[in-house]
């Protein structure tokens, strides 16, 4: 019985625990990609949209405040903020390494990076001053250090060339391998005066307080928008997309196969502690008990042995599953051996801690121990007492 149920609340506890990582893995995929790139919906230029991986800075939203202010009015917005996006060119040991600026409104974006809870060294850029926020891996690549230079050359709007020293105020750790590397933020107004690009943005960077509803959302929104100017949901993002629904399909099967092998553990251990008792079965019938009692009682016997397990199991699996929901699995060595990641891929990944999960597979423990049992009950149940004893 120990080893009956030892065996059903491992199945249990793998089920709990598995379910509640890849839930957690591909929610950080979707926040994390989100809040680095594409929003919930984006509101920009169509021609900068078409030519988006060339970051075209003359196909930018001009007088972005008004519709800043007409997508806050709206109930289901949560933020709206305008962000430049722009290439630098750094050389970096002799060769030149492609950099990825973003001109924020950091009062704004501390509701969605959260920089200054982020922040391994140093403070958060402030609005007005000529400041930048860069990332560990980036800090560690250039030798920088808070207080240091960072000079950056990059083309204006209008094709000419722009430099900037922007003082190092403090260095972040996102825990995302492709923003840390290749990542640094400086104010909007600063970004505006380099790039020239007064009352403009490339973007105007929207969260919802229904992600499920952005495409619905987007298509509303473009009636009132200006010419020229386009809505673009989460959905829509050819790569995120992508991302979410290979990895989608990646662990539904591996989830599937550890289903199907935990449902199968549990159902041949039942079968096997239920035919190995075809004696004490026998047994019973030759001091007058019934068929139907004989089978009411394995199965009881059964539920009873189910539950007990597969509460164990649900309780090891929620300390698990808590564990890795808070503290996370640390992969980082992984991504460095691995390289820059382009696709902004968390480097701790956390589980997605749900009641409802834990519920779910103690209940499949409970339900498959006892259909395992019915089988093998009703068919010692039917064996003479004489033939039950000999097997």
């Amino acid at each position: 019985s120990f080893l009956t149920g030892l065996s059903i609340g491992v199945a249990v506890m793998i089920v709990i625990v598995l379910w509640t990582f890849i839930s957690g893995v591909l929610n950080d995929m979707f926040n994390n990609y989100v809040t680095a790139s594409v929003g919930h919906v984006r509101v920009m230029n169509s021609e900068y949209l078409r030519r988006e991986t060339m970051l075209p800075l003359s196909s930018s939203v001009y007088n972005y405040g008004p519709i800043i202010k007409s997508l806050e009015n709206n109930k289901e917005v949560r933020l709206a903020t305008g962000r430049i996006k722009f290439g630098v060119l750094m050389d970096v040991k002799g060769r030149n390494k492609p950099i990825i600026g973003v001109g924020i409104d950091p009062a704004r974006e501390e509701a969605v990076l959260a920089l200054s809870k982020k922040m391994v060294d140093g403070r958060v850029i402030v609005a007005g001053t000529r400041e930048t926020n860069i990332g560990v891996g980036m800090a560690k690549e250039l030798g920088l250090k808070t207080g240091d230079t960072l000079t950056i050359i990059t083309q204006t709007a209008g094709g000419s060339l722009s430099g900037m020293n922007l003082k190092v105020a403090g260095i972040f750790n996102l825990g995302v391998g492709a923003i840390d590397k290749r990542t640094f933020y400086l104010p909007l107004d600063q970004a505006q005066y380099l790039l020239d690009m007064d009352n403009r943005v490339t973007e105007i960077f929207v969260l919802l307080n229904r992600p499920a509803e952005a495409v619905k959302f987007s298509t509303e929104i473009k009636k009132d928008m200006p010419a020229g100017l386009t809505a673009v949901p989460w959905q829509e993002n050819g790569l995120l997309y992508f991302m979410m629904t290979a990895a989608r399909g990646i662990y539904a099967v591996i989830y599937a196969f550890i289903l199907v092998l935990a449902s199968f553990t549990i159902l041949n251990t039942m079968f096997m502690a239920v035919l190995e008792r075809t004696k004490e079965i026998g047994m019973m019938k030759a001091l007058g008990m019934r068929e139907g009692a004989v089978g009411r009682l394995i199965v009881l016997e059964s539920m009873i042995l189910g539950f007990l397990a597969s509460f164990a199991g649900a309780a090891f699996g929620a300390i698990f599953s808590y564990y890795i929901s808070v503290v996370g699995l640390d992969y980082t060595a992984v991504f460095e051996k691995m390289g820059t990641v382009e696709i902004p891929l968390p480097n701790v990944y956390h589980g997605l801690f749900s009641w409802t999960t834990i519920l779910t597979g103690f209940i499949l423990g409970v339900v498959l121990a006892v259909l395992a049992a019915i089988s093998p009950a009703r068919r010692a149940a039917k064996l003479e007492a004489a033939e039950a004893m000999r097997e």
